[in-house]
């Protein structure tokens, strides 16, 4: 599902989404539980834009190596031209196109939610590593959502389309069997939590936004009926000091009276956006 959810375009509005302060944040967590040292070797699965795989490439130096592999080539062409001292391949996670215990290190975020088969995705992981390698995974469970809004049905249809994509948009509540089962052993299970208290242009809340839109666009299920009473709603909840998209047929003066108006309805305090991200350490041992 993924190589066909992420053309260019979607993938440029990834890029953007990597690039905001929580995403950082994110990756700093990741980098910080893979401990990783000079000389490694690192396979990033479902290697995305190459931002992480860039700042991974940093530190195992000169004498390691980074190999990401991902399934939709428009994200592979960006990674190489983000990343262009790492390897990147197009390949399937539950078929990984790389030698057998290979790697001192896999890694992958956001990737098993679009695995029809984690089992065998986690059994590739572990064929990658070396003895005594180790893995560490991210994936969000989309019930831990908290979105604010007034029309919490329509709200629900669009989370239902913003996570059509995911073969399981609940990955972290089966995540622990399916390690011990290929073999692993868990050494750490720790959430990160991207919260947003207020609407900014560069939050994560914001930027998932810009995934809505075409996907609505793209829904025979959610009509122009359905798109308009969605906006009207977002414009509610931001009078009320909550959430409003920023649309192509907002007017500059549209966008500066909108700005000005979350920076106040944000000083209220209620806006809130809120996503658990669960993460998982692992060794073959």
């Amino acid at each position: 599902m993924a190589e066909g959810f992420y053309d260019e375009d979607m993938a440029r509005r990834q890029e953007r989404l990597a690039a905001t302060p929580d995403m950082a944040a994110q990756r700093r967590v990741m980098l910080d539980l893979l401990g990783l040292g000079a000389g490694e070797r690192v396979l990033d699965v479902g290697s995305g834009n190459g931002i992480f795989a860039r700042e991974m490439l940093e530190a195992v130096g000169e004498t390691g190596a980074v190999c990401g592999v991902d399934s939709a080539p428009a994200m592979v062409e960006m990674a190489a031209r983000i990343c262009p001292n790492a390897k990147f391949l197009k390949g399937d996670a539950t078929a990984l196109p790389v030698e057998d215990e290979g790697f001192d290190v896999v890694t992958a975020s956001q990737l098993l939610c679009f695995v029809a088969d984690n089992d065998k995705a986690v059994s590739e992981m572990f064929r990658a590593l070396k003895r005594g390698g180790r893995a560490v995974i991210l994936d969000s469970d989309w019930g831990s959502l908290v979105w604010n809004c007034r029309d919490r049905a329509l709200m629900d249809r669009t989370i239902a389309m913003l996570t059509g994509p995911y073969a399981d948009a609940h990955v972290p509540r089966t995540l622990s069997r399916r390690l011990t089962a290929a073999g692993f052993e868990i050494a750490e299970r720790r959430v990160h939590a991207v919260v947003n208290w207020q609407p900014d242009p560069d939050s994560y809340a914001q930027q998932t936004v810009g995934f809505i839109e075409p996907m609505m666009e793209a829904s025979p299920e959610f009509t122009d009926a359905d798109w308009e009473t969605w906006r009207a709603d977002q414009e509610e909840t931001a009078a009320a000091g909550e959430f409003m998209e920023a649309s192509p047929e907002f007017t500059d003066a549209d966008w500066e009276t909108w700005r000005a108006d979350q920076e106040e309805t944000a000083a209220a305090g209620e806006f809130m956006f809120s996503l658990n991200r669960y993460i998982f350490s692992a060794v073959k041992p």
